[in-house]
């Protein structure tokens, strides 16, 4: 009678899954708000109505603080919505990814790398730019480190289904 040994996932491999997971529904709900919301918040901007909707705060800021929020307000209003929409698609793709990486496939990984690879060459081109400073190098930092410990996750989990294989075979 042959027992089947589960494999059991590491604490913090479902860690990092969970929060790649919650990473990418956050995401996903983001993107379509900034979808809708960009051409309003355009139009706000342009005829003055977001400087008298925040009016009722301006006690809480100083004059720098309020520049910046402005010069914040205006770089997200001039993002394209397709910019947002097609964000939208890639962190399906990701959730998708790691919804896989779950169910121990590792053809999630390669979807989640790949999604991941293009919404930082998409930022780079049209919302990086536009902040100052630009946050590429800690998203580059953290995409690549995920991914890498994605990629070693699903490379032991190989190794071992490939031992555990090799015992079987000299019974």
């Amino acid at each position: 009678m042959e027992i089947a040994e589960q494999k059991k996932r590491p604490t913090g491999m479902t860690i990092f899954l969970v929060l790649s997971l919650l990473n990418a529904i956050l995401n996903i709900f983001s993107s379509v708000i900034m979808f809708f919301g960009t051409p309003l918040m355009s139009r706000m901007m342009e005829d003055g109505s977001f400087e008298e909707a925040m009016k009722p705060f301006e006690a809480t800021m100083n004059a720098e603080m309020r520049s910046a929020m402005m010069d914040s307000m205006t770089a997200l209003a001039n993002i394209k919505p397709v910019f947002y929409l097609f964000m939208l698609v890639l962190f399906v793709g990701s959730l998708v990814g790691v919804i896989r990486m779950f169910r121990s496939d590792k053809r999630g990984l390669h979807i989640y790398a790949i999604s991941q690879l293009l919404m930082l060459i998409a930022a780079s081109v049209y919302k990086y730019p536009l902040m100052h400073p630009s946050p590429f190098m800690t998203d580059l930092l953290l995409t690549v480190l995920l991914i890498l410990i994605y990629y070693l996750y699903f490379k032991r989990l190989e190794l071992a289904n490939n031992h555990s294989k090799g015992s079987d075979n000299t019974l």
